[in-house]
């Protein structure tokens, strides 16, 4: 159903970003959430929104999912503004201007995913704003059972868990797949023997490509180099296994491929925001 229906021309967005005092969110972003960030997610929450609440957002730098979970609210779709009801999903990529508002005093109950990437390396493609039709119900809950966590146990190992399911509820929403089937396929073979030591010459020989050939395939599916995607599935094995005390540093270090400890310790940094023995510590606190 459209509404307010006007060209592109005539709506004039500008940066505009109204919560208001009658809006309760639940936010939990990359800081509280180390494990978002490995999926280049900055934040993730849930709004019970009611005027006057209003995004403008003329230039995004960041893809954003929202989904409607109840009530209604207006969202701006090829320069007009519709009306998005329950079940609707609002996919706006970054560089394509976007807008979302309450407009009654029921609140609109929205979940959303805002990612922390960018034009060149798009979580959402295209040169539009769209919205699809889905279940909200799975997305919702595991936003839900992240936030819950973070203010109760904040256990990184469960946060860790729950930063994975949404991050693959999400990926399925924005969908199709944006990996070509034989991309998959290589990673789905390279987390199989993570500690593999790879290089770039050897992921493309699996495929039959020159390694420029993989760089560009990489950046365009997935917006990382080959050798940084591998970097993020190494860190993602990490954490799982710092979950346990059945491994030391040193052996979590070798079974993802890292042959020094201290590499492995600086990357792991890099990626999550604390060192190795830092996050173990964090989980044997959180476990009492």
């Amino acid at each position: 159903m459209r509404e307010e229906s006007m060209s592109e021309s005539q709506i004039n967005l500008r940066e505009t970003h109204i919560v208001g005092s009658h809006t309760h969110e639940q936010i939990v972003g990359k800081q509280a959430c180390q494990a978002l960030s490995l999926h280049r997610i900055g934040l993730v929450g849930m709004s019970q929104a009611r005027p006057p609440f209003r995004f403008e957002r003329p230039r995004p730098f960041n893809s954003q999912l929202l989904l409607c979970l109840e009530g209604w609210g207006m969202i701006l779709v090829d320069g007009e503004w519709q009306r998005c009801p329950p079940g609707t999903a609002y996919l706006t990529p970054p560089g394509v201007a976007h807008a979302y508002r309450a407009v009654e005093e029921r609140p609109w109950s929205v979940c959303w995913v805002a990612y922390d990437d960018s034009l060149e390396q798009a979580s959402i493609g295209g040169e539009s704003t769209r919205q699809v039709q889905v279940d909200p119900q799975p997305l919702a809950a595991v936003i839900a059972g992240l936030y819950r966590e973070y203010i109760g146990q904040a256990e990184p190992a469960a946060m860790q868990q729950w930063a994975e399911l949404i991050a693959l509820y999400a990926q399925r929403i924005i969908g199709p797949e944006r990996q070509e089937r034989r991309l998959q396929q290589l990673w789905e073979h390279v987390n199989q023997d993570i500690s593999h030591d790879w290089s770039n010459e050897a992921l493309a020989n699996q495929l039959g490509i020159s390694s420029e050939q993989l760089r560009r395939l990489c950046l365009q599916q997935l917006g990382e180099s080959p050798m940084k995607y591998l970097t993020l599935l190494r860190m993602r094995r990490a954490m799982a296994l710092l979950s346990s005390d059945s491994y030391s540093v040193e052996q979590v270090a070798m079974r993802i491929g890292y042959h020094n400890a201290f590499a492995f310790s600086t990357a792991f940094k890099r990626a999550a925001g604390v060192s190795p023995s830092a996050y173990r510590d964090q989980m044997r606190k959180s476990k009492g």
